[in-house]
């Protein structure tokens, strides 16, 4: 079973490939820092409560929908 931060991880990278296509694509058109990202999608940083926030408004998604179906079979 996936454990909830690398559902997370998972979840973040596809809502940013959903929207945009490419990561370097969201970086561009919405300035968020590209070190940072790379650091939460690699497991290397945890993001702040604040960091979720701005991530979901910039994906259109409710900060929830990051974890939504996390505890299901699977992590889906």
């Amino acid at each position: 079973m996936i454990d909830d931060e690398a559902f997370f991880r998972r979840r973040l990278g596809e809502l940013v490939m959903q929207k945009y296509g490419s990561l370097d694509r969201f970086y561009l058109e919405t300035n968020f820092s590209k070190g940072h990202l790379s650091q939460i999608l690699r497991g290397k940083s945890s993001p702040s409560l604040a960091t979720m926030v701005k991530l979901a408004r910039l994906l259109d998604v409710q900060v929830g929908d990051f974890f939504k179906d996390a505890g299901k079979k699977g992590g889906r």
